[in-house]
């Protein structure tokens, strides 16, 4: 147990030392952060998700177009005829669909 405990019980620190700040010396702003330096996985490399989202690539879709603050309706219930392709540089719109009905699932 870390010098930190008091009693009986645990801290934080106890059960996941890798991220507790008093062990974490290398600290980053979030601000400045790179997907890489995020990542805090066992191989300590960015998801696909995560670093096709911070990437700054040259094929932008339509969902990266500068747009006003509103979220911009894209045709989410429309045919897929009728949706503008891609939505996402880099990523058909059926793999977007995908990523989409997976981490938009409802908990029973």
């Amino acid at each position: 147990m870390s010098e930190s405990t008091t009693g009986t019980g645990v801290v934080y620190q106890d059960l996941h030392p890798v991220n507790h700040p008093a062990v974490q010396q290398d600290t980053r702003d979030a601000r400045t952060a790179t997907a890489t330096d995020a990542a805090q996985n066992l191989t300590e490399e960015p998801t696909a998700s995560h670093a096709l989202a911070q990437a700054d690539i040259d094929e932008k879709g339509v969902a990266q177009l500068a747009h006003n603050a509103d979220v911009k309706d894209l045709g989410w219930n429309e045919p897929s005829s009728k949706i503008p392709a891609p939505l996402v540089g880099g990523m058909d719109n059926e793999e977007l669909w995908v990523l989409v009905r997976r981490f938009n699932k409802v908990s029973p």
